[in-house]
């Protein structure tokens, strides 16, 4: 059976249920309501919901099909008149089973205690023992001795951990190292500590940065600052305009219904990873201005340090610094002023609630599954777990972020990788450069307003004759000067034949006045 598309929305005194069900047969249409409990059936789809809330079918209930969009809608009334249902968007919560309540009754009977028997064996009963154990091995056809697991067990209690809340170990150990590492740069996952990470992190950045790079990004400005301009959409919402589109519901109802039971500490983990990740999608909107590209999904993996290297934060300071950090060492644009603008885009993104940032981790799950490298990995280890926690999580955990990073503050010092000496630096530069070309220009100009009168004719032309045999002069300075000490010989030759020559016509001047 095919799980259809849905959508809820209320009033004060009903809830309206949207189905689209465009093959559905209808005659065949049944509708099923019991307090929270709503189930429809129409071969070839079946939909059952647990609503946060008690409904009922009276006289005021109705239901319509359409057959051009074909849709579903079905009204029916609240059992108690204003009540606000929460969370009637969150697709996943909506699908999962009603949990049922049972009292949990022993039903083991302890019959023996081998480990006694074991203790009875070494305090010297061995002999009893052995003949109990005997006959009673031979009328219990489960009983197979039990070994301590080897050293070279796939799984172990203390492997490295890593996915959402660090929950998964050995998930990678059957894909060969050189496949996932076009898009995890921790070398061997399943064997590197959490504890080694930040500063394995920490060095590859350190070597991946590129200065040219910064300061051409820094001096060249210009060419970012429609990027730095750009308003993406999360700052013209609001949050109760926010609605979830028919590819991200699809992607929500397709989800397993999971419980996550995490303690003060995990929840604080999480929601540093989901900023983190957030913080990357965000830079790749700013960058495409909304326009997803084919390296839109590298960019997203690359940026968070929790996809990248699966790093754990403890505090927002920490994620913030990351985050920055790695989008001045490996994306097209490496600026600061651009990345404080994607800082002022995540708090933006929180403030719009859970919700919204339901929508954003539904593009990155679209794009990791859509991308030429094994990103969906990815989306197995965090992304889903994300969007099923996302509907479950009380908005109170989501809303107490926004103090958090309003209190953040970075600075370039925290980077730890030299930015104020290397924009001192090229500033510096910069100025020179442009006091050269100021004075080149400046010459052009004045040449070019040169005015040469008729009477000042024929001084202009002995004067440009004179510069054009003075740049000959020096370009035959030039190439001569390298080659001197091999001309030094020629030179006293061609000399000393200048003055036989010389000699030789005075000679023939002194016969020629003879003659005469």
């Amino acid at each position: 059976m095919l799980t259809p598309r849905f959508e809820l929305t209320q009033s004060d005194s009903e809830v309206v249920i949207t189905v689209h069900a465009p093959y559905a047969n209808i005659k065949d249409t049944e509708v099923y309501v019991d307090g929270t409990d709503f189930r429809f059936f129409s071969s070839p789809y079946y939909l059952r919901l647990k609503l946060p809330g008690e409904i009922e079918e009276n006289d005021a209930s109705s239901g319509s099909y359409d057959c051009e969009k074909g849709d579903f809608v079905f009204r029916f009334s609240k059992v108690h008149v204003g009540e606000h249902f929460e969370n009637l968007d969150m697709i996943t919560t909506l699908l999962a089973p009603p949990k049922k309540k049972t009292t949990v009754v022993p039903t083991i009977e302890v019959i023996s205690n081998p480990v006694v028997n074991c203790e009875d064996s070494i305090h010297g009963n061995s002999n009893e023992t052995t003949a109990e154990n005997t006959s009673t091995n031979e009328g219990n056809e489960w009983f197979v001795p039990q070994n301590v697991p080897s050293d070279n067990a796939l799984f172990s209690i203390d492997s490295p951990k890593y996915g959402f809340a660090s929950k998964v170990s050995g998930a990678l150990a059957a894909f060969e190292a050189a496949w996932t590492g076009e898009i995890i740069d921790l070398p061997l996952p399943d064997a590197t500590p959490a504890s080694e990470r930040k500063c394995l992190r920490e060095k590859h950045e350190f070597e991946s940065f590129s200065e040219e790079h910064y300061m051409a990004d820094l001096i060249q400005e210009e060419y970012l600052e429609a990027y730095i301009a750009f308003e993406p959409e999360w700052y013209k919402l609001l949050d109760t305009e926010i609605s979830l589109d028919g590819t991200e519901k699809d992607i929500l109802k397709e989800l397993p219904n999971k419980e996550y039971l995490l303690d003060e500490n995990e929840i604080q983990k999480v929601c540093c990873g989901m900023v983190d990740i957030l913080f990357g999608n965000c830079y790749n909107y700013r960058v495409t201005m909304g326009d997803n590209t084919v390296e839109s999904g590298w960019t997203i993996n690359k940026l968070s340090s929790t996809l990248c290297w699966f790093q754990e934060f403890s505090n927002m300071e920490e994620v913030i610094t990351a985050c920055i950090r790695r989008s001045l060492c490996y994306p097209l644009y490496r600026n600061w002023n651009l990345s404080m603008k994607v800082f002022q885009d995540v708090k933006a993104v929180i403030r719009l609630g859970k919700k919204y940032i339901i929508k954003r981790f539904c593009e990155i799950h679209s794009l990791f599954n859509t991308s030429y490298e094994p990103r969906y990995i990815l989306n197995q280890l965090y992304i889903k777990d994300y969007l099923i926690w996302l509907q479950q999580v009380p908005s109170s955990v989501i809303e107490s972020l926004n103090s958090e990073l309003d209190g953040i503050n970075p600075k370039k010092l925290q980077m730890r990788l030299d930015l104020v000496e290397l924009e001192t630096a090229a500033y510096s530069v910069h100025e020179e450069d442009l006091v050269i070309e100021n004075a080149v220009h400046g010459m052009v100009e004045q040449v070019a307003d040169l005015k040469i009168d008729e009477n000042d004719k024929e001084k202009y032309m002995y004067t440009m004759e004179s510069k054009k045999f003075l740049n000959y002069v020096l370009r035959k300075h030039s190439t001569s000067s390298s080659d001197s000490s091999d001309t030094d010989s020629e030179t006293e030759s061609d000399s000393s034949s200048s003055s036989s020559s010389s000699s030789d016509s005075s000679l023939d001047s002194d016969d020629t006045d003879v003659k005469e």
